[in-house]
């Protein structure tokens, strides 16, 4: 099974934090689900469960015990910069927690999904399709991004922060929980979604190859009706694939950038509050490691957002462009347009696009929209920063004046 073979890097891993369902993948008639691959599943998925409502609740109902900066000046560090801190590690276990309880939920639709995709590889191999994408350079470097900030928040937690052993531990936790499953989301995504682009890519040189040769050689047989027809035929069921694959994927994606925009956002305003609350010399520690944790927040989820919509985005516009080939066709030759009329009339309808549970559309253009809402949300907080630096300094004020 090729298909099986193209996602060997990151199966097994993908597999062992119950991301990708454990599947017998020894013939395509027998590829399923496997009964103790499901039991671990689960198991997985309600051991983080439990584990996240206690955290939560401790998080919350405890959220002093938690604090990241031992500045005693709240003119650095305020009561809104220890809220949104509060709040980012809320969104970061359940953020974890929905993606694994997704991933295990949808396991047997993933598997039906990938024997879809072994059976049309058949197809593609038999006409020569041999590529395969590889991921490495990215995921290296994702990997090093998402290891910085394992280790910045360790340094800024362990040595820093007034936190007792016990929640240290409980925070260092759900923070490499967050970025292991955020890292292995990402470069699976990555490397089934470029692996169906190229498919679609290979079937798409097929078909404009088969469109020239109408353009300079109108002929209508049965030959060329049932490669055409063949050609349709996997093109529809890539739509579909695509389709599942969404529907697998789009709750998980919900989730995870919810927290990526939570986070990017919060970390720049804590970057900013950061800087701007410098009063001298003395503190220009605290900003430094503040600064250094804050950007490595920023430049991982950013990262790991980039690597996402530019592969929904791959497939999508890959998986589009075929209705714009089809239609040279159409035009050119009245003998097909019976076969090609109902694919073109379901493309113009709805496009090939990936969603984060229908919320909102995720590609190239999210990216933009994302920075575009942080920067307004960046105004808010910095309003807010300013309105409480105010009401500090009337208090000070105020006390010296009694005194």
């Amino acid at each position: 099974m090729k298909i099986v073979r193209d996602l060997k890097s990151i199966v097994k891993p993908g597999q062992v934090f119950a991301l990708i369902p454990f599947f017998n993948m020894d013939q395509e008639e027998s590829f399923k689900l496997e009964t103790g691959g499901k039991i671990y599943g689960y198991l997985v998925a309600f051991l983080l469960m439990v584990s996240s409502i206690m955290f939560c609740e401790d998080v919350l109902f405890d959220s002093w015990a938690y604090k990241l900066t031992a500045s005693k000046s709240p003119a650095i560090q305020g009561d809104t910069e220890e809220i949104n801190r509060t709040i980012e590690t809320l969104f970061c276990i359940c953020s974890y927690t929905m993606i694994v309880l997704s991933s295990v939920h949808n396991g047997g639709k993933h598997c039906r999904t990938l024997r879809e995709i072994a059976k049309i590889d058949e197809y593609l191999e038999v006409n020569g399709f041999k590529r395969q994408y590889s991921c490495r350079m990215l995921g290296t470097l994702l990997a090093i991004s998402s290891a910085g900030v394992v280790v910045v928040a360790f340094y800024y937690v362990h040595f820093l922060s007034e936190m007792d052993i016990e929640r240290q531990c409980v925070v260092m936790f759900v923070y490499s929980l967050q970025l292991v499953y955020s890292y292995l989301f990402a470069i699976y995504l990555r490397i089934i979604l470029m692996n169906l682009a190229q498919r679609i890519e290979f079937l798409n040189c097929r078909l404009d190859e088969f469109t020239r040769r109408q353009e300079k050689f109108p002929t209508y047989d049965k030959e060329n009706w049932r490669e055409l027809s063949n050609l349709i035929e996997m093109f529809c069921k890539f739509r579909y694939i695509a389709e599942n694959m969404n529907s697998v994927t789009g709750v998980s994606l919900l989730f995870f950038f919810g927290f990526s925009f939570y986070t990017v956002t919060n970390q720049s305003y804590l970057a900013f509050a950061t800087l701007t609350s410098l009063r001298s010399t003395a503190s220009m520690s605290n900003v430094k490691d503040t600064m250094g944790l804050s950007c490595a927040w920023v430049i991982a989820e950013t990262a790991t957002m980039i690597i996402i919509c530019s592969s929904c985005d791959a497939l999508a516009s890959e998986a589009n462009t075929t209705s714009q080939i089809l239609s040279r066709v159409y035009g050119k030759s009245k003998e097909f347009q019976n076969i090609i009329d109902k694919y073109l009339t379901k493309s113009i309808n709805q496009d090939v696009q990936f969603t984060a549970y229908g919320f909102f559309a995720i590609d190239n253009s999210t990216l933009f929209k994302i920075f575009s809402a942080v920067t307004t949300y960046l105004v808010i907080l910095i309003q807010f920063k300013q309105l409480e630096d105010s009401k500090l300094e009337d208090t000070i004020e105020t006390s010296a004046a009694k005194n």
